[in-house]
């Protein structure tokens, strides 16, 4: 799996777990793997299945994607800190929603055009050749 943007902690992760699931945003041709194998951060001996789910890292960010959704996480801290609008936000945004399909839906059409960034091209690397 690669990932472009800030990475966390999913290699350690997924090498430590006994099965692994990846959710991505795009599946993409071997080729462009390979075009930048530095961005390669969780291998696929690791992997057991790999699922594409667009929108799926949504309130956070996809880089290329989408940007994170701000106002979901401004919400956060007013709603953890009271626990029956913990309540009401879980069977709202979780317990009630029967699948990602759902969860896009509630969020409404739209939602994701102004956290859609431009594109921008990268380029091909030249990591020189070996000894």
């Amino acid at each position: 799996m690669q990932i472009w943007g800030i990475p966390g902690p999913q290699q350690e992760v997924v090498v430590a777990s006994e099965r692994a699931i990846v959710v991505v945003e795009e599946i993409v041709d071997r080729s462009v793997v390979r075009a930048d194998p530095n961005r390669t951060v969780i291998p696929g001996f690791a992997v057991d299945a790999i699922v594409a789910r667009p929108r799926g890292d949504h309130p956070s960010y996809m880089q290329g994607y989408y940007d994170r959704d701000n106002d979901f996480y401004r919400d956060r801290s007013a709603i953890s800190s009271a626990p029956d609008a913990l309540q009401r936000w879980l069977q709202e945004w979780v317990y009630d929603v029967p699948n990602q399909d759902a969860y896009l839906a509630k969020l409404g059409a739209g939602h994701f055009d102004p956290r859609t960034p431009e594109p921008t091209m990268s380029g091909r690397f030249d990591y020189g050749s070996a000894p």
